[in-house]
């Protein structure tokens, strides 16, 4: 009888006391790493940092420190500087991220696109309704010794930076500025034609018909009488 309650004892304290050692290396590693969020993949620079680009690790507490982001919070919506770079698996520091860049315009140029700035006081144009992000037309008018000349020259040219006259960067929730330069995506081959329509006659724009798209590229209106004055 004592040998068979033996028998089922000491597996049972066996199995306790490993259990209990288990439980305390498990603490001892939980005290000693934390969770922080590290690249998802290589990010290069000027990326606008996205939940895609994060993955969470778990790293030694003393890894940590004031010069790294360990909340997700702080790394979303951050652009990473120019000539930095994020390697796989690497923490996020604060010397490799910034917000409010100078060009951010030029991040949001798709391929083949040319950013095209325009002056508005050498155009018609109400910047009161317009943001960054929308579509505008521009449309051209010229005046010929038979009559003026007017149609659509390019649509959905999109707004990818609005400033003030002395270059400074409007941002959305700024409402006193004055716009004085508005910049745009448009094709990279109608730039040429763009600086011609400003020397011959008067553009003005307006908001596109699909202004709150999100997929649309800039489009010349290449069948328009305009171009006979372009050539």
């Amino acid at each position: 009888m004592i040998k068979k309650i033996l028998l089922i004892l000491i597996p049972s304290v066996l199995m306790a006391i490993c259990l209990y050692f288990s439980i305390r290396a498990y603490q001892k590693y939980s005290e000693n790493y934390v969770d922080v969020y590290v690249a998802s993949h290589q990010i290069s620079q000027r990326t606008l940092i996205s939940e895609k680009d994060l993955t969470v690790l778990k790293v030694p507490k003393e890894f940590i420190n004031e010069d790294v982001y360990a909340k997700k919070e702080s790394i979303l919506g951050k652009y990473v500087r120019l000539s930095y770079s994020i390697p796989k698996g690497s923490l996020f520091y604060k010397t490799a991220l910034e917000t409010d860049i100078k060009d951010l315009a030029y991040t949001l140029l798709l391929k083949g696109q040319a950013s095209y700035d325009i002056y508005t006081n050498e155009v018609k144009v109400n910047t009161g309704n317009l943001n960054t992000g929308m579509y505008v037309d521009l449309y051209l008018t010229i005046n010929t010794n038979e009559k003026p000349v007017s149609d659509l020259l390019l649509e959905y040219c999109r707004i990818i930076g609005l400033y003030d006259a002395n270059g400074k960067q409007i941002l959305n929730y700024d409402k006193e500025s004055r716009v004085g330069i508005m910049s745009l995506a448009v094709d990279r081959n109608d730039v040429s034609i763009i600086n011609k329509a400003m020397t011959v006659g008067e553009l003005r724009i307006v908001a596109s018909p699909g202004t709150y798209s999100t997929d649309l590229l800039s489009r010349l209106n290449s069948s328009s009488a305009l171009f006979d004055y372009l050539q």
